[in-house]
């Protein structure tokens, strides 16, 4: 009875172990195969990350900072100052102890003796003392200052938005430079698998008496060849594999698996100029070129009021004493009213900031101009790139059939074997030219948002 209940376990143990095993045959492989695939990433995924990580996106952040604190430091134009001093002399200057005995309040009928006037012995004053200046009207300099901190605060964040869209722009182009890439090398792979089976015909037929010589060795050219055009591919890929994880903050080496691909779809866009308009009144660049006039108008401003009276409120209290304690106390309040009657470099600081102004607006017809031409160079490249597309579906299927007539003419030798070597080649560059114009397509419609200053998210390309 005791063996019977035996085999039942040692049979389950079996099963647990076979199981295990089962388990880390599967689970192995799957989990090497995903280290060498690398972590997954979309393309929402990737523009995230180079928005939390990348250098340029952290300089706009302090940027941002800076100009938060310069409204802070500006507000504080008209906020009183106070000051705390101590300080301890001693001296027989009669002037000195005369004014020290008055203050720390002590002074008798016998400090009017002329030898204590005249001769007096030293004296020790410990002076402790608060002064307080706030400003009442500073010729609207406060007021001013405010409104150019603003005005930079305000600059500053349409630079970060031009940073964060140029950023996403760059990882569009990155990123599907990566697929590209990738792609290249599996077209290259094939290609070469293909020389190679020529390779192996071609030496067949030569050792059966089936063709020359010369036909062997035109198929190890082309092998040897497109040896060379993988190899690059291969190369492409690493380089754009490293532009990618930089611009996401990692390190070049990183490989990903990328969730994604050059797909056929078609991105709407407006008219040229539509899109020229659209571009005028979004971009933050723009925005910026419009703010810095308001700027020199402010500073303009500011310079006139530098003419109006100052007014100021202060006080003093005061603690004196030869022995820090047991002195007497005095304060003092008043106003203060100053007027700048000469300021020689008044003029040309008002001169200066007109004509910064007027420069200001200088450099806005020139950034528009600018603006018009980058939206007219995006809208041609994406006008093209869609052109190219329908043109390189057209010759892949026309490469497609010429080389399975010109590989059927071969066999009955009524072509030679170098056409069919060009008839691989053309359907090589054929799928070449695809997938590079669905790239361009991809990154002129990113061009043309980024250009008009909407390039605010990236959901058109999922």
């Amino acid at each position: 009875m005791l063996a019977n209940h035996e085999k039942p376990a040692a049979h389950s143990g079996f099963r647990g172990i076979f199981t295990l095993i089962l388990a880390v045959a599967v689970l192995v492989p799957a989990i090497f195969a995903q280290d060498y695939l690398g972590p997954r990433l979309d393309l929402e995924s990737a523009v995230e990350a180079a928005l939390s990580a990348n250098p340029k996106t952290k300089l706009s952040q302090s940027e941002t900072r800076i100009a938060d604190a310069r409204i802070a430091e500006a507000k504080t134009g008209k906020a009183p100052v106070v000051k705390f001093g101590q300080s301890f002399t001693r001296s027989n200057n009669p002037v000195f102890v005369f004014g020290s005995l008055l203050e720390q309040g002590r002074f008798t009928e016998a400090n009017f003796a002329l030898n204590s006037l005249n001769h007096p012995d030293g004296l020790n004053n410990f002076r402790t003392s608060v002064d307080a200046r706030v400003s009442l009207f500073d010729r609207r300099q406060t007021f001013s200052n405010v409104k150019l901190a603003r005005i930079g605060k305000e600059q500053t964040d349409l630079r970060s938005e031009s940073v964060r869209q140029q950023l996403r722009f760059d990882v569009v182009r990155n990123f599907y430079g990566v697929i590209l890439a990738k792609s290249m090398v599996g077209i290259y792979r094939e290609a070469v698998a293909s020389a190679e089976a020529n390779l192996k015909k071609t030496n067949d037929m030569v050792e059966v008496g089936m063709t020359t010589k010369a036909d062997y060795l035109s198929a190890d050219v082309e092998l040897a060849n497109t040896l060379q055009q993988k190899l690059e591919a291969e190369s492409g890929f690493e380089s754009a594999n490293a532009e990618l994880n930089l611009t996401l903050g990692d390190k070049p080496e990183l490989k990903r698996e990328l969730q994604g691909d050059l797909r056929e779809t078609y991105f709407p866009i407006e008219d040229r100029e539509e899109l020229i308009r659209i571009a005028i009144e979004t971009r933050p660049d723009y925005r910026q070129a419009e703010l810095e006039i308001e700027n020199g108008r402010v500073r303009s401003k500011s310079i006139k009021d530098q003419k109006l009276p100052e007014i100021s409120a202060f006080g003093n209290f005061g603690y004196s004493s030869p022995y820090i304690t047991n002195g007497s106390s005095d304060y003092t309040v008043g106003l203060s009213l100053s007027y700048t009657l000469f300021d020689p470099g008044r003029k040309a600081r008002l001169e200066q900031s007109v004509e910064a102004e007027s420069a200001a607006g200088f450099q806005k017809e020139i950034l528009a101009d600018r603006i018009r031409l980058e939206v007219i160079k995006a809208y041609q490249k994406y006008k093209t790139a869609r052109a190219k597309i329908q043109v390189s579906i057209k010759s892949i299927a026309r490469s497609e059939e010429a080389l399975r007539i010109t590989q059927d003419r071969y066999k009955f030798a009524l072509a030679s074997f170098d056409e069919v070597l060009r008839a691989e080649a053309a359907l090589v560059r054929s799928k070449h030219d695809l997938l590079t114009s669905r790239f361009e397509y991809y990154v002129s419609y990113a061009a043309i948002l980024l250009a008009t200053g909407r390039l605010t998210d990236v959901s058109a390309f999922q």
